[in-house]
């Protein structure tokens, strides 16, 4: 799916489905989401819940900013570092605050 290859120490986790590499900031995503069982990259996730990727990372950033529970630790991780901006893969930037 990604032809990219990720900096490993930006991507601690990696798509029960495909493999592909899943920052904290998609894993904070899958918890606020209730998906606890299996975590999804935002590919993955979006199909599972029958949307596109940048509707689903904007549908749940909207719930994250609202529960703090979700909110600290997603304002914690430095995602401005993340390899994927260059490309506009990245949508887990905060436009908010």
């Amino acid at each position: 799916m990604d032809a990219h290859v990720p900096a490993p120490d930006f991507f601690d986790y990696s798509c029960d489905r495909c493999g592909a590499p899943v920052c904290e900031r998609v894993q904070i995503m899958n918890l606020a989401l209730d998906n606890v069982d299996e975590l999804f990259c935002l590919v993955c996730l979006a199909e599972e819940q029958e949307m596109g990727p940048v509707e689903l990372a904007e549908f749940a950033k909207a719930y994250v900013y609202s529960r703090e529970c979700f909110k600290t630790p997603w304002d914690a991780f430095k995602a401005k570092s993340c390899p994927r901006l260059s490309t506009g893969e990245c949508y887990c930037q905060d436009t908010e605050k």
